[in-house]
């Protein structure tokens, strides 16, 4: 069974819920970034925004951008940082998105792979004609 459909059918103590609305589950993670840092997950079982209906995308973001006007009004947070890891690189198997304060001098930071990446007319165009209409 899935942890994150167990967590959206309430089956897990400990689970702190922030929001909750028919299509969503929004719960604080159990290991943050900061303090605040929540988790954005679809009561659909999918691993990845492709397979998630746009209503469920569209809930998802609004509930997201709800949480960044509670985390200034909280924290005084003049940022805030959102991050999803989908398909293969979902480590729960459940879609999930992250939403967090960003404060100053909080330390977080995102680390790049190092290496030269290509950025150019060449890679926009390719990305832009493989898009679906």
């Amino acid at each position: 069974m899935c942890l994150f459909c167990d967590i959206a059918a309430h089956k897990v103590p400990g689970v702190y819920v922030v929001n909750e609305t028919d299509m969503t589950i929004s719960f604080l993670d159990i290991a943050p970034a900061n303090e605040g840092h929540v988790l954005i997950i679809p009561k659909l079982h999918v691993d990845s925004i492709v397979d998630l209906p746009d209503e469920y995308v569209q809930e998802i973001t609004g509930v997201a951008r709800k949480l960044v006007k509670a985390f200034e009004k909280v924290y005084g947070a003049k940022g805030y940082g959102i991050m999803q890891n989908g398909g293969a690189n979902c480590e729960f198997g459940h879609f999930h998105l992250h939403v967090f304060p960003r404060l100053e001098n909080d330390g977080y930071d995102w680390i790049y792979p190092e290496g030269e990446k290509e950025v150019s007319e060449g890679v926009a165009a390719k990305l832009k004609n493989a898009m679906p209409n």
